[in-house]
């Protein structure tokens, strides 16, 4: 990787002679000149922007750097300031977001610097409500994966990237992103920016080939409020005061100085006090929003109903009758694992409700920002994901939301003694078999199919393709990815849905027509590739209803029908 480095110092500038900064002991004066040859070299500029104190600083950096090119009558290469909306964050964290990506614009405008602005989202499937409510996986925990990070955060900077670069029509100079990580913040980062080979005077490149930059890379906390001390002082040009960020960080401390409680805080081996997403079950406790639930009660109880969502979640961990038993797949042998894996059909349905409740209540509270953890969109994909599965009758969501909509609200409960680290309950395997697709007919075939709309295959009706399997199932129009269409949906929840309920919502009709009804009317629209894995989906949960293995299952019943058992398991469920 070293003999990769560009070094920035030695780059010529877009027109003349190298003019080679020096480098010093002011750890601003480096970053500031290290920003202003990577621009005179004519490199356009990505900078991934949190709201956070190191994210605040390269952003500051990197306008003032853009700010004296302009002034020095050079060309300034177009920066891109990149954020990425996980849609859970904590209100106050959006907000301060916002607002600063605003003042932004605003300075960038006034410096006639070609600044964009560019917020991305995880895409719907990946959004928190339809991943974890909708049965496709569990949530983080402290003792678990962190893949939501890769799906909110780095997959979605990666989107944005990929659209900027495409917008642009590429670029004469490599596209250089730039990061505020600091090797400084913990013995974890210490090495992992090492062996990344991450440099704050030189171009580095990560795994994707992509330049990147970490101006601040060698700061310590000190440096970094130092500096941002400085800017609120105005003893140095910013787009901003940083009063919120301030304020935010000291609310976060319980009140306590910013500096000496950041400065303890990056001393500490455990991570308590993390401040992005206000479902985030990495930490046990989240200590930082209940500082501010506690130095200003009053200014931010809207938090306390997130909180104690958060909490049950995270509490939940260990509690292996909350789970669902059957396995998602079928093996070599014909067979379905018995274990527990994600959340059960009945906690999911909690889970909704507690949910729902928590963010009406949290935007009844005066919280800055809408909480929309479960919006339209995300309503009828968790309705689609369960009717897929066979989780729960059709149209059980929309059911659960006009119950809540009726006024029985329910809060998650407080779990006083959580269940301690166990290991996972493995009861055994059922036999499928290999022809357990066999249960279908003509006018009943299994899968994504939808003989009334195929009757119409010659007008508007979908015509039919044949899988890699074998399989015959609908050849439906696919979008990029998964999409409910908002307007639809709400159509739909006007004008059909209680009818719909009032038709489909038995213990004794297929419960998979509910998704093949939301395709149908075009509410929702699978993503590229997915209809077959939807088939699959759909046959399989068509041989469980026939098998009585739909809907909640308890793991006790599940033994009885297991073909195989592991005996050292037995005393799991004594």
């Amino acid at each position: 990787m070293a003999d990769q480095l560009i070094d920035l110092f030695s780059i010529p500038e877009a027109s003349g002679e190298a003019s080679a900064p020096v480098p010093c002991s002011d750890p601003v004066a480096n970053a500031h000149e290290c920003m202003t040859a990577m621009l005179l070299a004519g490199h356009p500029v990505q900078l991934q922007f949190s709201g956070g104190k190191d994210s605040s600083c390269c952003a500051n950096l990197l306008l003032n750097a853009a700010r004296e090119v302009v002034l020095s009558g050079k060309t300034c290469p177009s920066i891109y300031i990149c954020s990425a909306d996980t849609g859970v964050e904590n209100p106050v964290v959006r907000t301060l977001a916002d607002h600063e990506l605003q003042k932004m614009k605003t300075f960038a405008s006034e410096h006639k610097i070609p600044v964009e602005v560019h917020v991305g989202r995880p895409t719907l499937a990946a959004s928190y409500a339809p991943r974890v409510i909708g049965g496709r996986a569990l949530p983080p925990f402290p003792v678990g994966k962190r893949d939501c990070t890769t799906d909110w955060k780095i997959v979605v900077s990666q989107r944005v990237s990929r659209t900027i670069r495409a917008a642009a029509g590429g670029f004469t100079k490599p596209l250089v992103t730039v990061i505020g990580t600091r090797s400084s913040e913990s013995a974890a980062r210490l090495i992992n920016t090492a062996r990344r080979g991450e440099s704050a005077t030189s171009l580095w490149y990560g795994p994707d080939g992509e330049a990147r930059l970490s101006p601040i890379l060698n700061w310590t906390t000190d440096d970094v409020w130092t500096y941002l001390g400085e800017c609120a002082s105005g003893l140095r040009v910013s787009y901003s005061d940083f009063a919120d960020l301030i304020e935010f960080y000291s609310a976060a401390a319980g009140g306590e100085c910013v500096v000496v409680a950041d400065m303890r805080q990056s001393q500490s081996a455990a991570c308590g006090a993390r401040s992005g997403c206000w479902v985030c079950g990495a930490v046990q406790n989240d200590k930082s929003v209940e500082n501010m639930i506690a130095s200003h009660p009053a200014r931010y109880a809207y938090l306390v109903p997130l909180l104690r969502f958060r909490n049950f979640v995270v509490d939940s961990q260990w509690d292996w009758s909350l789970r669902n038993y059957l396995g998602r797949s079928i093996d070599a042998d014909g067979c379905m694992a018995v274990k527990a894996d994600q959340f059960s059909p009945q906690m999911c349905e909690r889970l909704l409700r507690y949910l729902l409740t928590a963010q009406d209540r949290a935007n009844s509270l005066g919280s800055p920002v809408p909480v929309r953890a479960v919006g339209l969109r995300e309503l009828f994909a968790i309705d689609f994901y369960w009717s897929v599965r066979a989780w729960h009758p059709p149209f059980h969501a929309l059911w659960v939301y006009f119950d809540h909509m009726s006024g029985n609200h329910l809060e998650a409960p407080i779990i006083e003694s959580p269940m301690r680290p166990s290991q996972v309950p493995e009861i055994g395997k059922i036999f499928v078999g290999r022809d357990w697709d066999d249960g279908s007919s003509p006018l009943q075939p299994s899968g994504l199919r939808d003989p009334m709309w195929e009757l119409h295959s010659e007008s508007c009706g979908p015509s039919l393709r044949t899988g890699t399997k074998g399989n015959v199932f609908l050849a439906l129009d696919e979008m990029p990815e998964f999409t409910v269409d908002e307007e639809g949906a709400c159509m739909f929840l006007d004008f059909e849905a209680e009818e719909a309920i009032r038709k489909y919502h038995t213990q004794t009709i297929d419960w998979t027509i509910a998704a093949s009804i939301y395709l149908r009317y075009g509410v929702v629209t699978l993503g590229r590739g997915q209809s077959s894995g939807i088939d699959d989906m759909m046959r399989r949960s068509q041989w469980l209803q026939r098998n009585q293995l739909h809907g909640l299952q308890q793991a006790e019943d599940l033994r009885h029908r297991c073909v195989e058992l592991c005996a050292t398991q037995e005393h799991l469920f004594a």
